[in-house]
């Protein structure tokens, strides 16, 4: 989908969806009714009322399967990005209790890492793309992590902690990035479409009452929510739906706080 759709409101962009496809069934069904004026006898309306649920049905599944991928990866980016925010702070009081020169320079570099993902590789997610300064300070920490030279018992039972935080945050950083770039195939967007056109054109046989035009357009408009849904969720990190890099933020906060308590306690 095009990203300027992203930049509109919910309401507006749920209205130029399901209204455009409601537009677009009626326009075609008076088309439709002109070229083709004769009224169709009750062999042909019950034949294509029976292709219409065999059309309906699998159209219907491939909508639903496409609704369910899109909230499967919003769910999976979610969960990205409070895990990669929950050990960003458990490896900063990690790297706080090491307690060493080069323990505090590493986290130093986390918390740069941190920001740097709340002002700039946000942006630059929602535009599905990678921020590579983000990647360098990113890989910035992790060679300070591996400069730490545990030299006390408490440290050595402490650098697997720090290891293990540290390669755990790497993971969650990669399933972040690709969630980002998660997108619907344009096959399948293609296919749902045409489907959805099938749908609704079978319903051209109907005689052009009120009642029916009223039928093909509640018909476009449930097909035009559905695809809204879609539309709204597929981008994780762009449009009024997006994951906010809140949980970042947070621990930034919880960072500084730290960083409050240890000076409080040092000053007693």
């Amino acid at each position: 989908m095009p990203l300027v759709l992203y930049h509109l409101p919910n309401w507006l962009l749920g209205l130029l969806i399901t209204g455009g496809w409601v537009v677009i069934s009626l326009a075609g069904y008076a088309l439709f009714r002109r070229l083709h004026p004769r009224e169709f006898d009750a062999d042909d309306r019950n034949l294509a009322i029976a292709l219409l649920a065999v059309i309906a049905t699998v159209n219907s599944l491939l909508l639903a399967f496409s609704a369910v991928s899109v909230w499967e990866s919003f769910g999976a980016a979610d969960e990205a990005v409070h895990s990669e925010a929950n050990t960003i702070t458990e490896l900063s009081q990690d790297l706080a209790v090491f307690d060493s020169a080069e323990s505090m320079a590493a986290r130093e570099l986390l918390r740069t890492y941190t920001r740097m993902v709340v002002s700039d590789e946000w942006a630059a997610m929602q535009e599905g793309r990678v921020d590579g300064d983000a990647w360098a300070a990113f890989n910035r920490m992790f060679r300070a992590v591996g400069r730490l030279d545990p030299d006390t018992p408490s440290h050595v039972a402490l650098m697997p902690e720090i290891w293990a935080r540290t390669n755990e945050l790497l993971k969650h950083r990669r399933e972040r990035l690709y969630t980002s770039e998660a997108q619907v195939p344009y096959t399948l967007w293609l296919v749902v479409v045409v489907g959805t056109v099938m749908t609704i054109a079978t319903l051209y046989v109907l005689p052009p009452t009120g009642f029916n035009k009223t039928v093909i357009a509640s018909v476009a408009a449930a097909m035009g929510l559905v695809f809204f849904f879609v539309v709204a969720m597929d981008r994780p990190f762009a449009g009024n739906e997006s994951i906010s890099p809140g949980p970042f933020e947070t621990t930034l906060a919880n960072m500084d706080h730290w960083d409050e308590e240890t000076a409080t306690e040092a000053r007693r």
